[in-house]
């Protein structure tokens, strides 16, 4: 559907756990291009906290329910991401925009699913990739449009944890339940550090090899530490995950011809050639809380951006598509002991015709 110009766009809320109240709504309530006018979930106490947040929305235990009476521009997917799947296409039924928090999905099969009902509906799917608008990483990212440091040939980041992040309401821990996550922190935090190398690098990826354990969380389902090698065109992407470590800590390191970007939580340190060492201290450590509401609000000027302009619609969608591919080969990468896999087929099988979403 196309978005129009002279009014607020109505949208709707699916899943209100922590991450739609503290990470979404506070940016939804302060764009000027949006207004949420209905939630949708089954547990009964968070229906009635969106009702003390959102006074004015209705509420709706159903999304079969809430599609048939609400007339909507999108919809805010932010349920466990078992559920992403069946919910994305039963609102891209009714020619409804979406944005769904990462995992889109981790199953290439259903990605092509989604891209094809999506073209079909001519409707926008929109993935919440908002670790790209911290301030840091922007400002890494002009760092490199300028070719302060020349071209990159490696880049490593690291996330380390304690703990899986816990969301409200009776899912508790899901994510480390394998049949809500769909896998354990390559899917968490490996998202966010594939879809970052691929914005930092500006290439697409052509193979990747991954090592997984459980340090910590032995009898969870799901791994809780990946050590992983993304090859990019020239440039060689290492990265680290734990849920298992002793500190909340971020990290990075970009490798150029000329110098280094070195990222330290809340400072990015710049090194060119013999020159002393530029430190830019930020407000927000990369590790300071699990939501970031700033970095979604910002990331919302994209999404507002790709619904009202159709030669830019599907840029963030082909973003997701990287994502899931990576996600899934580093599986079959860690079961076969970490074996190299290529990326031999970029895009889901479609027909010819078949445009990228919203095109």
């Amino acid at each position: 559907m196309t978005a129009r110009r002279t009014r607020s766009l109505r949208g709707a809320i699916v899943g209100f756990g922590n991450v739609a109240v503290e990470g979404h709504l506070p940016a939804w309530q302060q764009s000027p291009h949006f207004s949420i006018v209905a939630v949708c979930d089954p547990n009964d106490a968070r229906l009635a906290l969106a009702g003390n947040l959102l006074p004015g929305a209705r509420r709706y235990p159903t999304l079969e329910g809430m599609l048939k009476t609400e007339k909507l521009d999108f919809v805010d997917v932010a349920t466990p991401p078992a559920s992403h799947t069946p919910i994305i296409l039963e609102v891209l039924a009714k020619r409804v925009n979406v944005l769904c928090e990462k995992p889109l999905t981790t199953h290439w099969e259903e990605c092509g699913r989604i891209r094809s009902a999506a073209s079909a509906a001519r409707a926008v799917v929109f993935t919440t990739h908002n670790w790209k608008y911290a301030p840091i990483f922007r400002t890494a990212k002009r760092t490199l449009r300028r070719g302060d440091i020349g071209s990159i040939s490696h880049l490593r980041l690291e996330t380390i944890r304690t703990a899986p992040p816990r969301d409200a309401g009776e899912t508790g821990a899901w994510r480390l339940d394998p049949a809500l996550a769909g896998g354990g922190i390559m899917v968490d935090h490996g998202w966010h550090a594939f879809y970052l190398a691929r914005y930092l690098v500006d290439a697409e990826p052509s193979a990747i090899s991954v090592a997984t354990a459980q340090r910590k969380f032995v009898t969870a389902g799901v791994e809780d530490t990946v050590e992983c090698t993304i090859e990019f065109p020239g440039v060689r992407v290492e990265i680290f995950l734990t849920w298992a470590g002793d500190e909340r800590r971020n990290s990075g390191t970009i490798v150029g011809q000329h110098g280094t970007l070195t990222i330290a939580d809340r400072t990015l340190i710049t090194t060119i050639g013999d020159r002393a060492p530029v430190e830019t201290q930020f407000a927000q450590p990369l590790s300071g809380g699990s939501y970031h509401p700033d970095w979604f609000a910002a990331m919302l000027e994209d999404f507002h951006e790709e619904l009202l302009e159709p030669n830019i619609r599907g840029a963030n969608f082909r973003e997701a598509e990287t994502c899931c591919r990576l996600v899934e080969l580093g599986y079959r990468s860690s079961t076969s002991g970490g074996a190299r896999v290529a990326l031999t087929d970029p895009s889901p099988p479609l027909a010819p015709s078949d445009p990228a979403p919203g095109d």
